[in-house]
């Protein structure tokens, strides 16, 4: 049986990553997906908590659920000991599915198979703009599974991004 690992951050869990799932089942018989920087929530870049985030995936994916482990790692400051914290805490796997060219050299060194995953329509599916889109009230919610927007909304998840938003803006002016 073969295992893939696909890393993210997962915020929010969106088109990009559904699909990207989609097809690593397509060449594996199950997926890890692990969600990292776990110990990050409440910021611009990282709005949702590590709970937060496995839920969208949870509820987003039904269909694939018999096929797909999740699990969560931290951000650890050792680039070297982050890899094998992995490796000593999930369940085995054969390759790592990645776009982050230094997340794919420390698995290179450390004997692994890597692939890259292919993102349907990259631009339009990123975390970035989609958090970007929330805070300026445009529409965002075709970009996610119809799920996972469900879950931000019932979190309040919107109104958190523009209050974090708020919140970063008053700190870079120096007015907090």
């Amino acid at each position: 049986m073969s295992r893939g690992l696909f890393i993210g951050r997962f915020q929010p869990f969106h088109n990009g990553h559904y699909n990207a799932i989609k097809d690593i089942l397509k060449m594996e018989d199950e997926v890890i997906i692990c969600v990292a920087s776990s110990q990050l929530s409440y910021t611009i870049s990282n709005p949702f908590s590590s709970g937060e985030r496995i839920e969208m995936i949870l509820r987003s994916i039904k269909e694939m659920r018999d096929r797909v482990i999740i699990l969560s790692t931290p951000n650890i400051e050792s680039n070297s000991l982050w890899v094998e914290n992995i490796i000593d805490t999930f369940p085995s796997f054969d390759k790592v599915y990645t776009n982050n060219t230094l997340v794919r050299l420390l698995w290179e060194k450390r004997g692994y198979k890597v692939s890259e995953v292919k993102f349907h329509q990259k631009n339009d599916f990123n975390g970035t703009l989609i958090r970007e889109l929330i805070s300026l009230d445009k529409k965002w919610e075709n970009l996610v599974p119809v799920e996972t927007r469900k879950y931000i909304q019932e979190i309040g998840g919107e109104k958190r991004i523009k209050d974090i938003v708020k919140i970063e803006e008053k700190l870079r002016d120096g007015a907090v």
